[in-house]
């Protein structure tokens, strides 16, 4: 394996941010112990189709940023996938009462 620099672990495996250790921003493990609490691994992979390992050898954490813009992201996803889901049912209450619906 190459030699790596001492700080390459603490860089964002996402946008490549690097705080030292004054920095204010938090860094947040990619795999946590306790699969109920990290979610990170999985909305990485699902949402920005990135394959993240614990074995390979990139960092293993990403920024508060970007963690927080992959929870927006699923948060939005959820909300699309209601709306969806709701506009369907209505579709097919009002098929119900009246026959097909005509697009106008």
């Amino acid at each position: 394996m190459c030699n790596l620099p001492p700080k390459f672990h603490s860089v964002c495996r996402l946008c490549l941010s690097f705080c030292g250790d004054n920095c204010s921003d938090v860094k947040l493990p990619i795999f946590d112990r306790d699969k109920d609490k990290s979610r990170l691994s999985e909305m990485i992979m699902t949402y920005l189709a990135i394959v993240v390992s614990p074995e390979d050898v990139l960092p293993k954490v990403v920024c508060g940023s970007c963690a927080s813009k992959l929870d927006e992201f699923h948060t939005f996803r959820e909300l699309t996938h209601k709306s969806e889901r709701l506009l369907e049912q209505f579709l097919h209450y009002a098929n119900s009462l009246s026959g097909p619906i005509e697009v106008c």
